[in-house]
């Protein structure tokens, strides 16, 4: 969400917030339709399976491109993370 966007959000209705404790992640810059993002989190969990490491969250996706002004979804970027502990 770009901060003008962010700038004339008032309601709150429906949502939720969810605190995310500092440490370290693995991060994954996935670019494509939303369909498409399997394949990235699968990567991510052999890599986590690979390392030894393990989730300590849920992890979490940042959609950095709103559809409704890039139509190709090639150019979509989602911004996936991982908690590791």
């Amino acid at each position: 969400v770009s901060d003008a966007d962010a700038a004339k959000f008032t309601g709150t209705a429906g949502m939720s917030t969810y605190a995310v404790a500092p440490g370290n992640a693995y991060v994954i810059d996935y670019f494509g339709g939303y369909a498409g993002s399997g394949a990235a989190h699968m990567a991510m969990d052999k890599k986590i399976k690979r390392d030894g490491a393990s989730m300590r969250e849920v992890a979490i996706e940042e959609y950095i491109t709103d559809p409704g002004q890039e139509p190709d979804s090639s150019k979509w970027h989602t911004r996936i993370v991982y908690p590791i502990q």
